[in-house]
């Protein structure tokens, strides 16, 4: 699971920031939202334009760079607010007592100058620019010939042997490739190591038909179950997902997908998701978690997700509802602000909120940040 990520000079984040997973002290949630001393997940609130996204951004650009085939412009990802040379990123790592954790630095072409891997405090992997030392491989010693500077050397080393010696370290691979991302106002979604099956609602519902979906719906007494022709029937009334697809109301004709509203098309987008990172327990991180849904679909969800998984789940919303001691835990809460030095974050449980005060006044009043300044004179 995730344990920590330190970062600077990222994006709108000029200090240093650390998100931390460690659980406090705190007894809300115990065993529900957490899970051997780390929390599964954290939540970002603010105004708009505050960094709530690059925060959440920090964690999946590792992601991006580890599994993606598609290039990352590294240079782009360094703050324009200062004339620093560098960025830095740190992501520690816990698996059942073992403890990883993963530096690199970039500079402002882009390339990656420094990067290291350290395991239960044994340093396996240190590079400088374009010269490596590893314990990781047979080969110890590597120059300009064997790294891209633009590129994570950790990457390669993985795609080379597996870690097929460092069970430790293939566990976190693994783990990390079962990780998604999704932009619900984009209607986007990243898998990062998953067959396209594991998230794609049409070939979702083409390899595993629909009940699953339709568990997750009668679990929660909605008015309606889906209906999914998986059939081969190559009439033009089959041929298409939207016409193979519909939803079923008791004593109502069922009503075709592409007939639905915005708001079930994005539920049904979510579920393959949610259902593929319970399973792996892996981290699901979502933006804009508050576009298309209502806002006690929402608290369904991250109810759902964290009382039945140990999936990490990491989001950004703008629904206030969602700040109670019943459904999170304040040391899961950041508020996200912006000053003259950049984006900054702050944990609720720095207040140290009671259990029987209400999170979300709170929050409104201005206690923990991350709320807008508007000039409302003239309103």
């Amino acid at each position: 699971m995730l344990k920590k990520v330190r970062f600077r000079n990222y994006r709108s984040f000029i200090r240093e920031t650390v998100i931390s997973l460690e659980k406090s002290k705190l007894s809300i949630l115990e065993g529900v939202n957490t899970e051997t001393g780390l929390l599964k997940g954290c939540a970002f609130f603010g105004s708009n334009a505050s960094g709530k996204t690059n925060a959440l951004y920090s964690i999946s650009l590792l992601l991006e760079l580890l599994f993606l085939n598609a290039p990352v412009d590294l240079a782009s990802q360094i703050t324009v607010f200062n004339d620093e040379p560098t960025a830095f990123f740190e992501y520690t790592f816990s698996f059942d007592g073992d403890e990883v954790i993963y530096y690199f630095e970039i500079d402002r072409s882009g390339r990656v100058v420094k990067e290291s891997l350290v395991l239960n405090g044994d340093r396996l992997l240190l590079r400088l620019t374009n010269s490596a030392e590893s314990s990781l491989t047979d080969k110890r010693f590597y120059d300009k010939d064997d790294i891209d500077e633009y590129t994570l050397f950790i990457r390669n080393i993985y795609f080379n042997t597996k870690f097929m010696t460092f069970p430790v370290l293939r566990k976190w691979f693994d783990s990390l490739s079962k990780s998604i991302f999704i932009n619900l106002a984009q209607n986007r979604t990243v898998s990062f190591g998953l067959r396209a099956e594991e998230l794609n609602l049409p070939t979702y519902l083409d390899t595993y038909g629909d009940a699953e979906i339709n568990a997750f719906l009668n679990s929660f007494g909605f008015p309606y179950t889906i209906r999914y022709d998986k059939g081969q029937d190559n009439s033009p009334a089959k041929r298409s997902f939207e016409a193979r697809l519909s939803f079923v109301r008791k004593d109502l004709p069922p009503v075709l997908y592409s007939m639905e509203s915005y708001g079930n098309h994005i539920l049904l987008t979510l579920l393959p998701a949610v259902i593929s990172a319970m399973r792996n327990g892996s981290m699901l991180l979502i933006d804009e978690f508050s576009s298309g849904l209502h806002n006690e679909l929402e608290e369904l969800l991250i109810r759902y997700i964290y009382r039945n998984s140990s999936c990490q789940l990491f989001f950004v919303s703008h629904s206030t509802n969602l700040l109670k001691t019943s459904l999170l835990r304040p040391d899961q809460l950041y508020s996200v602000d912006f000053d003259s030095s950049g984006s900054f974050i702050r944990k609720f449980s720095e207040e140290h909120p009671r259990e029987s005060q209400n999170l979300e006044k709170m929050y409104l009043a201005g206690v923990f940040g991350g709320i807008p300044l508007y000039d409302r004179s003239d309103l």
